[in-house]
């Protein structure tokens, strides 16, 4: 690779298992791009994801709780269930405007915990929508994986300035 005096050599995209030590990942496989190497790691690939999860969820909740309602067989708990979509919504612009998200992502953590709290609520013996009570808590818990993956990976990359 060519320089000149007015340009720095560039690091390549991709490198050959010789040139790891140089490029300074450590890792001796060949061809990734260093960028996305390093963003799947910490965290952050996910953590958008989980943001934009979150914008999603949260809408939903907030403009459509009667059919989140009918889908566990439950009554009277609309107000609840659009808190729940501030909530989700507040989460996932925090996760995608933060420059480092780990509080975030934990407070997505903790809002899992709370919604597997509530969902267990309406596992009663006349519900007759306990599968999909049962289908959603499932849901929640695989989410919840993510978001502590997240959360770690976030959390161990944090630098202090």
């Amino acid at each position: 690779m060519a320089t000149t005096m007015d340009s720095p050599p560039r690091q390549p995209a991709a490198f050959t298992p010789d040139q790891a030590s140089q490029v300074g990942t450590g890792t001796q496989t060949p061809g990734w791009n260093l960028d996305v190497e390093r963003s799947v790691r910490d965290g952050q690939t996910l953590a958008n994801f989980l943001g934009w999860f979150s914008l999603g969820l949260g809408t939903l909740e907030l403009l459509a709780p009667d059919a989140i309602e009918d889908f566990l067989g439950v009554e009277g708990r609309k107000a609840l269930v659009q808190g729940y979509g501030v909530r989700e919504i507040g989460n996932g612009i925090g996760v995608l405007t933060e420059r480092r998200p780990a509080a975030w992502v934990w407070g997505r953590v903790a809002g899992d915990v709370l919604d597997l709290a509530t969902l267990a609520t309406a596992l009663t013996p006349g519900n007759p929508r306990k599968r999909n009570v049962l289908l959603a808590m499932g849901a929640v818990a695989g989410v919840m994986a993510l978001d502590v993956l997240a959360a770690r990976q976030l959390s161990q990359h944090i630098v202090h300035d």
